[in-house]
């Protein structure tokens, strides 16, 4: 599956692998192989602190406990990914390999559209214990890119991997103009664009394309009530509540277990496609916060009349 990424990834570009310049970028992934691999005998408790040791010298911030993990929640998903590493090799090792060709083919698919695109942010290839197929972080005030080998290998193949590179090279082009403001909204826009950005560069892709049916699929059961989704969101839209802007991008929080996982990136999607109707892709990219939330609110009251 992997060698038909990277088939599809320069068909998408139209040149073949030697005319194209790899971009600059950082591997970790053999780090993580020769560990797994050399560590196997050694007892759990005692391999896991070394890899926290060795693996965070590596990547400073990536490799410790975040997004409400505590130390214990964190010992145990190194020591799972450690422990499932052996049966997933063979894929972990094949995407790391594909990876260079496959995105330096992204990068220039990209710039068709968005000519002036440079990585502003460092870039990292990794294993991420299950965390990611590949998204911004900040790790210890320092922004960057990860991209996971072990989950491009898990839900990738040749219908997602285009669109999702598209997808992340956006938010590093986007992020040149709009940063996260830590409310709803902005949220809203930065994902809900990627998605319309990867729609408009990918004519023809489906939800699956655009990851709109992970971990289920979320239009069926948004798209129905999407007026109803919309007038919940009203009431949250400038919330900096870190739960609330979990339940809309991961899922599983209180009020809104009533929308399937990740509901925001569909709604973020369709306020987008809304404004795009009359504004291009080119000027949304690069539009500043005090336009867009205007907008945003503009296009919430088209998809629905809320009392």
């Amino acid at each position: 599956m992997i060698a038909r990424l990277v088939a599809i990834a320069l068909t998408l570009v139209g040149i073949p692998a030697s005319a194209q310049t790899a971009p600059a970028f950082t591997s970790y992934t053999t780090d993580f192989d020769r560990f797994a691999t050399e560590t196997q005998a050694m007892p759990e408790a005692e391999r896991v602190k070394l890899f926290r040791a060795r693996f965070n010298r590596l990547l400073p911030g990536f490799y410790e406990p975040r997004n409400g993990l505590d130390d214990a929640k964190y010992d145990a998903r190194v020591a799972k990914a450690l422990a499932d590493y052996p049966a997933q090799r063979d894929k972990y090792l094949a995407a790391a390999t594909a990876f260079r060709r496959a995105y330096t083919a992204g990068i220039q698919h990209f710039r068709v559209a968005f000519p002036d695109f440079r990585p502003t942010v460092p870039i990292y290839l990794v294993h991420s214990l299950g965390e990611m197929d590949g998204g911004g972080r900040t790790l210890r005030g320092k922004d960057v890119m990860v991209f996971g080998a072990d989950v491009i290998a898990r839900i990738h193949d040749t219908k997602t991997i285009g669109p999702f590179f598209d997808h992340e090279l956006f938010h590093i082009y986007h992020g040149q103009y709009f940063a996260d403001c830590g409310e709803l909204w902005c949220s809203l826009w930065i994902e809900g664009l990627a998605v319309y950005a990867a729609a408009r560069m990918n004519p023809g892709v489906d939800d699956s394309g655009l990851l709109l049916n992970q971990p289920r699929p979320i239009r069926p059961e948004v798209e129905p009530k999407l007026a109803e989704v919309v007038c919940f969101t009203r009431g949250k839209f400038a919330s900096q509540d870190k739960a609330d802007i979990r339940a809309f991008f991961v899922g599983g929080s209180g009020a809104t277990t009533a929308w399937p996982p990740r509901f925001g990136y569909y709604l973020g999607y369709r306020l987008a496609q809304t404004i795009g109707a009359t504004h291009d892709l080119a000027t949304l990219a690069k539009m500043p916060p005090e336009k867009v939330k205007p907008l945003l609110q503009e296009a919430m009251a088209k998809l629905a009349s809320c009392s």
